[in-house]
């Protein structure tokens, strides 16, 4: 049995995880439901704090507070993004500052209760 480095519960390995562990992976840090909440570990989520279909950017609102742009051209699967919106993405340093790449839609508020 494992205990949750984030949540504390208490689990067991499945057979997935065994065969990562074959394979030469560490067993698992995170339960399956803190592994499937989290972002993987080069990846950030936030809420979109506006967007412009007509400029075809806006800007995230990071867990920190920040706030970071975001360019159509780097949605992933997504053509536009509204307020509100859950999203996941990862940080790129650029000439003007971070950017958000690889965005993509996890929810919209009316998704959400």
């Amino acid at each position: 049995m494992i205990v949750c480095e984030r949540c504390g519960v208490t689990f067991i390995w499945t057979l997935e995880d065994k065969r990562k562990e074959s394979e030469g992976r560490y067993p698992p840090s995170l339960c399956p439901g803190c592994g499937f909440l989290l972002p993987a570990s080069d990846r950030e989520r936030g809420l979109v704090k506006w967007y412009s279909p007509s400029r075809s950017y806006g800007f995230i609102s990071r867990s920190d507070g920040r706030d970071l742009f975001a360019h159509r051209s780097r949605f992933d699967g997504v053509a536009r993004l509204r307020p509100g919106d859950l999203v996941e993405f990862a940080v790129e340093e650029t000439e003007k500052g971070d950017a958000a790449v690889d965005v993509r839609l996890l929810s919209r508020p009316s998704q959400r209760g």
